[in-house]
């Protein structure tokens, strides 16, 4: 019987996955969220850096963002496990694009301007 692997897919260090890492500390979600211009400390708590991510973010549709961003690095996980694809940003985020217009799709009229140009703007 095969025992299952605990170390990261996504980088190279043989870091146990734990959720923290996998989203905020590994190497290649970092690079996800440095390219969407967020930076994170992490010496602080996953909730502090929600709170950074927010503010750095200053747009009343950030969890939107993060939610996604989060998705966006899980699937390129899976993906890397059962898909044997391996992870890249290249492949994030366009992935992350993807699900950002069909979030559009649902936002009040009000609010889908502002994000269609953040859209635009930050990618």
């Amino acid at each position: 019987m095969a025992l299952p692997l605990y170390n990261c897919v996504l980088c190279h260090y043989n870091k146990i996955k734990t959720l923290f890492h996998l989203l905020l500390e590994c190497p290649f979600a970092q690079d996800c969220w440095i390219h969407l211009g967020l930076y994170a400390n992490l010496q602080l708590d996953p909730f502090s850096i929600m709170n950074i991510f927010k503010t750095q973010l200053q747009v009343p549709f950030f969890m939107e963002i993060i939610i996604i961003m989060s998705w966006c690095i899980w699937m390129a996980r899976n993906d890397s496990i059962f898909r044997d694809i391996p992870p890249t940003t290249q492949g994030a985020i366009p992935r992350f694009k993807t699900i950002y217009s069909l979030v559009l799709h649902r936002v009040k009229e009000v609010r889908k301007q502002s994000m269609v140009e953040w859209l635009e703007l930050m990618l």
